[in-house]
């Protein structure tokens, strides 16, 4: 039987907790001593993840979508992107990314950061297992966000979408990114190794009330969650 992906503790909101805090103070710690008496890895590990999404998912075609102008200027240039929309004609997509850092590594971050600023309201996240369709189980960070919209009416309405997202290692998965940034200074001081990490995110928009038959909050977790375990075995080699 494969090994479960598993990682520990609750969603990343509210306030910071006293384990917490010590574990910012050991991390420090590590940091420091990693910098005075470490030396820097010899090269950049692997990355632990396969740059090459699907066709198709859960029943939907996967078409290509381009690098924004945006993504383009505040990232690193050797960054690396994945990204397909997977649709079935009707309005009911499911969005699909893979970001690759480089040699820099503020390529990645959690998304908590950067959804506010593209207009997104966070109003509820977990962590979530998901069991993917090889049999194991994937621990994934589920966001619940909303932003306001303009309909073709000029109606102003909220947008609810369902958004996932994980954190991927040479040997590693986590949805927390307190323990990814963990993970790496332990293993650059232990191990003088270097991870090269990406993250996923599968999101998909709430659309009932907006399209004829489209799915509730429910169905649509639903779908974003069947996604994954169809789309994670493919591009995380097993582990």
């Amino acid at each position: 039987m494969q090994a479960p992906i598993t990682s520990v503790a609750s969603a990343e909101s509210g306030s910071i907790p006293i384990w917490r805090g010590v574990v910012i103070v050991a991390l420090a710690a590590l940091t420091i001593v990693a910098c005075l008496w470490g030396t820097a890895p010899a090269t950049k590990s692997e990355p632990g993840v396969v740059m090459e999404l699907p066709g198709t998912l859960v029943g939907l075609w996967g078409s290509d979508q381009p690098i924004s102008e945006a993504e383009k200027v505040i990232l690193p240039a050797d960054t690396e992107f994945a990204k397909k929309i997977y649709s079935d004609g009707l309005g009911s997509d499911i969005h699909c990314q893979i970001v690759l850092a480089g040699a820099e590594k503020r390529s990645i971050h959690r998304p908590e950061v950067c959804l506010p600023a593209q207009g997104w309201t966070i109003k509820s996240g977990e962590v979530v297992p998901v069991k993917l369709v090889d049999g194991r189980v994937l621990e994934v960070m589920k966001l619940t966000v909303v932003r306001p919209v303009t309909l073709n009416n000029g109606e102003l309405r909220d947008l609810t979408s369902i958004f996932c997202y994980w954190f991927i290692g040479k040997h590693a998965t986590t949805p927390h990114h307190f323990v990814r940034v963990l993970k790496t200074n332990l293993d650059m001081l232990l191990h003088n190794t270097n991870h090269r990490w990406a993250y996923v995110i599968v999101n998909a928009p709430v659309l009932e009330g907006f399209v004829s038959g489209g799915k509730d909050l429910q169905q649509t977790s639903a779908r974003v969650e069947a996604a994954i375990a169809e789309l994670a075995p493919q591009i995380m080699p097993e582990r």
